[in-house]
């Protein structure tokens, strides 16, 4: 007779089986690890045998945690919810709307969660205040169109001995902004049930109501930002390819579709400064 029992595990899913944690959350397979060098790697392995869509993988640390253009990803134990799920079926011509739609979808989650409004930084940040709570990495896997692997990293508590002096400035944890305990598989139920409303299937563009929730949520539109290469402007919003708009110092408008921006400071943004981003209930819709 198989245990329901699991002893060990992540923080907070400890006393139930993977399995029974899985069928909870209406995944096909969920791997449960205490640590990892990243549980997108993990689940780029179980990818490439032909695991289903939505397979999920949790970590309680990551020992080579990662973001954008490569940047280490600090994920210490007990502090956060480390994770990645597996979306397949996603035409090459629509990877670049995916981490928006992924973007509300966890913005929505955690917005459920918290009294605060929750604000989107193009292209994969999320925000609580000007602080970043979550972040997400988009990563293909096998022969284009195939799949993509969706990493997603939510900070839900400071870790033991605090964070490194040069990230503390500009992280926000989830369980501060709320006052309130929050457990983990809560966390991803909410997220994998926002995930499978944006997700199934992949939008094609940047249109209709998934406009709507990203502007209602966009930080960077009427402010200056400083592109990679150092050119300055202000952010106008973005295309239905997913491009964000910006009007530099010369009047030029450019498209920017790789890389990222830094905010310079100036200007005001209606989901940092005042705006209410749309509530919803802990309920289904």
């Amino acid at each position: 007779m198989r245990s329901d029992r699991q002893t060990s595990g992540p923080r907070g899913w400890q006393g139930r089986s993977p399995e029974s944690w899985g069928a909870e959350l209406g995944v096909p397979l969920l791997e449960l690890h205490d640590e990892l060098p990243s549980t997108s790697d993990r689940l780029r392995e179980l990818a490439q045998r032909g695991t289903p869509a939505f397979t999920v993988v949790v970590a309680d640390t990551q020992s080579k945690g990662r973001g954008r253009m490569g940047r280490e990803w600090h994920s210490p134990p007990g502090s956060g919810l480390w994770m990645s799920v597996l979306v397949r079926d996603v035409p090459e011509r629509f990877s670049g709307i995916l981490p928006l739609a992924v973007g509300v979808a966890v913005a929505r989650a955690l917005e459920r969660m918290t009294a605060d409004s929750v604000a989107l930084k193009w292209p994969n940040d999320i925000l609580i205040g000007d602080r970043k709570v979550a972040g997400i990495l988009c990563e293909t896997v096998g022969e284009p169109g195939e799949g993509v692997i969706v990493g997603i990293g939510v900070n839900l508590r400071p870790p033991e001995g605090g964070l490194p002096p040069e990230l503390a400035p500009g992280v926000a944890f989830l369980e501060g902004v709320s006052g309130l305990p929050v457990a983990e598989p809560a966390v991803a139920r909410l997220l994998l049930g926002e995930l499978g409303r944006w997700v199934r299937p992949v939008p094609e563009r940047l249109e209709g109501r998934l406009l709507a929730e990203w502007e209602a949520r966009d930080c960077l539109r009427g402010r200056l930002v400083i592109l990679d290469g150092g050119a300055s402007g202000t952010a106008r919003g973005l295309r239905a390819d997913g491009a964000l708009v910006v009007t530099l110092a010369d009047g030029r408008e450019v498209d920017v579709r790789a890389g990222g921006v830094r905010l310079a400071g100036v200007g005001r943004s209606p989901a940092l400064h005042g705006a209410i981003a749309p509530r919803y209930g802990t309920g289904g819709e």
